[in-house]
């Protein structure tokens, strides 16, 4: 394991500091997607499925972006489906997520199809109190997760630095120590996003774990926007510009993204790119923009 970036295949997480991009996570099969039949989960158009992912890997390669797709699902038989498809089209590693009984199902699916626990990421975890949760990690042996922190929209960086260091999990540790315990490798923070108030203690919060405690920092971002980035639910205040200005910001300080639905990589990923670009120039030329806010 590298101490500057944690590697799934070809992909390079951050680890640390943010030299290297972010990784751009894109949800499949999320509730709602226009593709998934709506009376039966289970039903899906995979061409239409296809494209998406396709798409999103086209962009990767065009920005010189790493990519990850997260195949969420509600019922487990539902996600058994999806990870059918998403295996007999591409490979490892993705991040798994969706409803806890689902992702027992797709653990259950993976360990019976040969992927190995560490050729996926487990998304996510927020305690250590659910007893059936620390059973399906440690008797699965999962190397990978992600720790959501939960928190109001002003609970400020400290108090979110806190909630993942302080002694406050079962057996007197942190849900951090206790991850490793059970013998997790590779754990992801994420700061939790509410709204937009929330994203500027996050980023501060992102700052503080990476330098001190030396792990890949990220969240999703774009997910207060919910409400108004979806035309079919808020026609009036759909626009992809509000997701890809808080997407720039969000690609300085993060190791991952996850951006939201799988339909917005277009406009995530030249955001993304727009960022690192300036972010470099202005590395190179000494110029400190920040530094007196």
């Amino acid at each position: 394991m590298n101490n500057d970036y944690f590697l799934y295949g070809n992909v390079k997480l951050g680890v640390g500091n943010f030299t290297i991009p972010p990784v751009l996570i894109g949800t499949m099969f999320y509730q709602g997607q226009t593709l998934v039949d709506r009376k039966d989960a289970r039903q899906f158009d995979l061409k239409r499925a296809k494209k998406r992912i396709d798409a999103q890997k086209s962009l990767a390669h065009q920005y010189k972006l790493s990519d990850l797709i997260e195949i969420s699902a509600v019922t487990p038989e539902a996600m058994v489906k999806y990870l059918d498809f998403y295996l007999e089209y591409y490979n490892p590693p993705f991040v798994l997520g969706g409803s806890f009984d689902a992702k027992i199902a797709g653990i259950e699916y993976l360990n019976e199809n040969g992927i190995k626990s560490d050729e996926y990421i487990y998304n996510s975890i927020s305690t250590l109190k659910n007893k059936k949760e620390i059973e399906l990690l440690q008797k699965n042996k999962i190397k990978s997760a992600v720790v959501l922190i939960l928190g109001s929209n002003n609970m400020s960086s400290t108090q979110r630095y806190s909630y993942i260091t302080e002694k406050n999990q079962p057996g007197n540790v942190s849900i951090i120590e206790g991850l490793k315990h059970l013998g997790l490798e590779k754990i992801w923070i994420d700061g939790g996003v509410i709204d937009i108030e929330s994203l500027s203690h996050i980023l501060d919060t992102q700052q503080m774990v990476s330098k001190t405690l030396k792990l890949p920092v990220g969240t999703a971002p774009t997910l207060f926007l919910f409400k108004y980035s979806s035309p079919r639910l808020n026609l009036k205040f759909h626009t992809k510009y509000r997701k890809a200005s808080v997407m720039f910001i969000a690609s300085w300080y993060s190791n991952f993204i996850f951006y939201g639905a799988i339909e917005d990589a277009k406009e995530c990923f030249a955001s993304t790119y727009q960022a690192i670009e300036l972010k470099n120039v202005m590395k190179n030329n000494n110029v400190r923009l920040f530094d007196n806010l």
